[in-house]
């Protein structure tokens, strides 16, 4: 296997050639002196000087041949050692580049000798062109910066002078006209034979676009935790733009732009840099024609969603060039519908013509998540707009509401006071003329002036349901534990139950629930259930209880006489009644007080019935109550 003619190498080979001719020659001649004197002093014992000069002759060529035949063996061994030892120094070299994006060696001063970058060598000045940090220490080297956390460049060249190794150092080196590169470096101390130390090797990797990467995601959660605690966008594009600068990869400005919707006249624009703008009337030239003032950028589609495009150099701005901005490259999202946000991102490079493709991708990510915001933000400001009109709406309803209830009252106090006097001066007179002329009256006006009374006493009958109803509506609900046995045992008193009718009562449960609205339910009910079986041979009242999971359903059941299930719905509204006064006797007021009750308890009301079989009026209590109270009790007895 050839070994690759590298500097260390011929160096090397060179070197030993050097040594193994002055061992050649060190060899022959001890390896020719003792032959030849062993020769002489053979030749000298024999008679036939003829036959000495032949010993001495063949002792020499002897020795010589001996001697080239070991020297030939031991430098071949040698080559071979060395040629191995070449080799395997060049694998590792090898396996060393290939771990990093470049080699590197120091000397014991901090000062780098030699790089080799992916296999070309940057020793001189003239290869030196990716990495010129050759024959200076990293300190010296123009325009680059340490940007490890863990160190600056006092301890970073502490931790050399101590000969400790280093893992992953972070450097940045971005001089102007060259695009930006992040690398790390991992450095081993190297020592001599002796012990004596020589300096530092180690390898380099470019990590530029991860850090750039890893910088952008960190920027969008920046971004994404502003505006979900609801801080101002233009603030948040300000800092936007700037931290879009510092993605990239050439030495650039960005102005970011935005618009709540299409309709919008200005916009709100936002630059990591104060001194560059773009004119008004120029940014509208482009957002509305932007195929005239731009041309593609080179490997993208302008068929997305959002379009992308670099500015052409007769339109510049004066003061771009004056400000050494060299290209002009945007992309924007216009809105497919109305109403909806529009939004665009700038970028003003210098010394580059060409944006850098990964530079495009980041531009391009940035919008997609700018848009998302100034659309969930919009949006929120639209829903924060609708909240505030509807609790304008809301208060407005509330004064209404209040005037209403107002006007309520005064209704409530005009028909318990100015209505009452004329029908009690009405059911008056019609007793004094009952009394007093009744030698002067005919039959038929004792009858009329019975109507005129019963009328009477009748209206007085629903104003007073009707009072009743509307206080409904402003007494507040005062829940307590309720024995409902016991509570139906008093109505059942009060109204004579058991001489009038048969009354089943079953075991009913623990309630809570409004004492006396709940009482005043019941009286409805049972007294409905009596007046309407009143007419049958055998009237029967049932009481009926059914325990579910969230509620307690109770119901009482006559066998009187029924109703038409097709007007079950007027069953419970005021004054509706389903029977004739001259039938069954009352408002039609009982049965919407009962409904209102329910509903304010949280529960529900329902009927049932069948002409001439009797009715079964049910409601249900909300079981959520007696855990409300509950809850109410316990919190007041740790108090």
């Amino acid at each position: 296997m050839p070994v690759t003619d590298t500097p260390g190498i011929t160096e090397a080979l060179q070197h030993t050639k050097k040594r193994m001719s002055r061992s050649v020659w060190i060899i022959l001649f001890t390896g020719l002196a003792p032959v030849s004197l062993a020769a002489l002093a053979v030749a000298a014992a024999a008679p036939d000087p003829a036959s000495w000069q032949l010993v001495v002759l063949a002792s020499v060529a002897v020795g010589l041949v001996g001697a080239l035949f070991m020297s030939n063996k031991l430098s071949s061994t040698i080559v071979k050692v060395i040629e191995a030892q070449s080799r395997s120094e060049q694998r590792l070299r090898r396996l060393m580049e290939l771990s990093g994006d470049w080699y590197w060696r120091q000397d014991k001063h901090q000062v780098i000798r030699r790089i080799v970058y992916r296999g070309r060598d940057q020793t001189s000045a003239a290869t030196a062109v990716e990495l010129p940090f050759v024959d200076k220490t990293r300190s010296e080297v123009e325009d680059l910066k340490l940007i490890d956390k863990r160190f600056n460049w006092d301890t970073f060249r502490q931790l050399m002078n101590e000969q400790l190794p280093f893992d992953k150092v972070e450097f940045e080196y971005w001089p102007k006209g060259r695009t930006r590169l992040i690398f790390e470096s991992t450095g081993r101390p190297l020592f001599s034979e002796k012990g004596e130390f020589e300096g530092y090797t180690g390898v380099s990797s470019n990590v530029t676009q991860k850090r750039l990467n890893e910088q952008l995601l960190s920027l969008q959660r920046f971004l994404l935790q502003g505006v979900l605690l609801s801080a101002p966008i233009s603030e948040l594009a300000g800092s936007y733009a700037r931290g879009l600068k510092n993605c990239l990869c050439v030495h650039a400005d960005v102005l970011v732009g935005y618009r709540a919707h299409s309709g919008m006249e200005s916009w709100r624009v936002r630059s990591s840099a104060g001194d560059l703008r773009i004119p008004d009337e120029m940014g509208e030239a482009v957002w509305n024609s932007p195929e005239e003032y731009c041309e593609p950028l080179r490997g993208h589609d302008r068929q997305s969603l959002i379009w992308l495009g670099r500015m052409k150099q007769n339109h510049f701005a004066q003061h771009w060039s004056e400000q050494g901005v060299t290209s002009v490259w945007l992309g924007m999202k216009k809105s497919i519908e109305p109403n909806q946000p529009e939004y665009w991102v700038m970028v003003a490079q210098r010394d580059f013509e060409e944006p850098l493709d990964d530079d495009v991708i980041r531009i391009l990510m940035a919008i997609r998540l700018l848009g998302l915001c100034v659309e969930r933000r919009v949006f929120e400001d639209e829903l924060q707009n609708v909240n505030s009109h509807l609790e304008t709406r809301i208060q407005q309803r509330t004064a209404e509401l209040m005037r209403s209830n107002s006007e309520l009252e005064a209704f409530t106090y005009t028909v318990s006071h100015d209505l009452r006097a004329p029908l009690r001066a009405i059911d008056g007179f019609s007793s004094i003329l009952r009394e007093d002329y009744k030698d002067d009256l005919p039959e038929d006006a004792f009858g009329l002036l019975d109507r005129i009374s019963n009328n009477a006493r009748h209206m007085g009958g629903l104003i007073d349901g009707l009072l009743d109803f509307s206080r409904l509506l402003r007494t507040e609900l005062t829940c307590v534990e309720i024995h409902l046995n016991d509570m139906l045992e008093k109505v059942m008193d009060q109204l004579d139950a058991r001489n009038r009718a048969t009354i089943e009562l079953p075991s009913l449960p623990v309630v809570y629930a409004d004492p006396v609205l709940l009482q005043q339910v019941l009286m409805n009910l049972v007294d409905n259930a009596l007046k309407f079986s009143a007419k049958t041979s055998e009237p029967r009242v049932q009481v009926i209880f059914e325990d579910q999971p969230d509620f307690w359903c109770f119901s009482v059941k006559d066998n009187g006489a029924g109703f038409d299930m097709k007007y079950v719905d007027k069953l419970f509204n005021v004054f509706e009644r389903l029977h004739h006064k001259k039938d069954f006797d009352g408002t039609g007021v009982g049965l919407a007080i009962v409904k209102r009750i329910i509903e304010r308890h949280g529960g529900e009301i329902w009927a049932k019935g069948e002409v001439g079989k009797g009715a079964e009026i049910g409601f249900s209590l909300s079981k959520a109550l007696a855990a409300q109270a509950a809850v109410n009790s316990s919190d007041g007895t740790e108090k």
